[in-house]
């Protein structure tokens, strides 16, 4: 079941009992792009990048070795991260991607990337698509906030956030033209800032650790990149392409690291590149492409798992090539 992250009001308990505080902020406000959903010990998160389908067999196809995966590493939350269909012509190929996705059993989040509404389809009929999917955890975001699809999954040890998972759209293209890549807007940034703490008000007063995934990556990667190359910063990587962020830095991983919230960023969109670079106290991970459809690196078809403790993050690349 779907629940949304609720705070109860208080105050009148406060007033009448005088008890020892609680620390509860927001009394009687609920945010219904906050969903939670029960931690349980060792939390995996599967992220699925780049799916990309383009036609019904494709994504027929992709979800033979999706399904395996899943069989094998058994997440309890899948991230679609963006680029999810490929400018299909008609409906079937997006009904066929969210019935493969409802076909696993597992709650599971999308967040769109730069094709995904390039065909017919708007990001606000798709939106009403995932909502309507009884295992899929969406919400369109705040009004008034740019993108569709800004929300956050809580993962929750009875009234504690064990870490929030902030979905994120980062948009399409920065100009008519499609010639420049978007990014996270301004006001997106802000409705971050305002949501980890919302969030920390909500939770004893303590900044939730938290997980950050949208499509297209920061201009920071390109410095982890760099950083990495030059032996300055620990982690895994594999560039086989250019780093195609968007045309503008607009200051999203400065706020990150302002808040000490987010140990970890998720991206996709370059399907030719992995990583998992510690840039600043920070992980950039590039996830692992996750069908044949569009171009890809056989060596680097795959799943990205993300498996939660109370004090640790792991982060691998499960590799398609791996399974039985």
């Amino acid at each position: 079941m779907k629940r949304k992250f609720l705070i109860q009001p208080i105050m009148f308990i406060l007033a009448i009992f005088m008890v020892v505080p609680l620390v509860f902020a927001g009394c009687g406000t609920t945010k219904d792009y906050i969903f939670s959903l029960k931690y349980v010990e060792n939390f995996k998160i599967m992220q699925l990048a780049d799916v990309q389908a383009s036609s019904v067999e494709k994504c027929e196809e992709a979800f033979v070795d999706i399904k395996k995966m899943v069989e094998k590493e058994k997440p309890n939350l899948i991230v679609l991260s963006g680029d999810n269909i490929d400018v299909p012509e008609n409906e079937d190929v997006f009904n066929c991607l969210v019935e493969s996705m409802e076909s696993l059993n597992t709650p599971w989040a999308p967040v769109f990337g730069n094709h995904d509404a390039e065909g017919v389809l708007t990001k606000e009929f798709m939106a009403e698509r995932f909502k309507q999917a009884k295992n899929c955890y969406f919400a369109s975001g705040e009004e008034g906030v740019d993108g569709v699809g800004n929300y956050v999954i809580n993962i929750m040890d009875k009234k504690e956030v064990v870490c929030s998972v902030f979905l994120i759209d980062s948009n399409m293209y920065y100009d008519e033209e499609k010639t420049e890549y978007d990014s996270i807007h301004p006001n997106q940034i802000e409705w971050y800032e305002e949501t980890v703490n919302f969030i920390k008000e909500s939770n004893h007063n303590k900044t939730p650790k938290s997980l950050a995934f949208f499509h297209i990556p920061l201009h920071e990667y390109r410095d982890a990149k760099e950083s990495f190359e030059r032996g300055e910063s620990e982690g895994r990587a594999e560039f086989n392409e250019g780093i195609y962020s968007g045309y503008e830095n607009t200051g999203f991983f400065e706020k990150v690291k302002e808040l000490q919230s987010t140990k970890a960023i998720f991206c996709g969109h370059d399907h030719a590149n992995t990583c998992d670079i510690n840039y600043q106290g920070v992980h950039l991970v590039y996830g692992l492409k996750s069908s044949r459809d569009s171009y890809y690196n056989e060596s680097l078809l795959g799943t990205t798992i993300v498996t939660l403790s109370k004090t640790e993050i792991k982060i691998e690349n499960k590799f398609f090539r791996d399974l039985d």
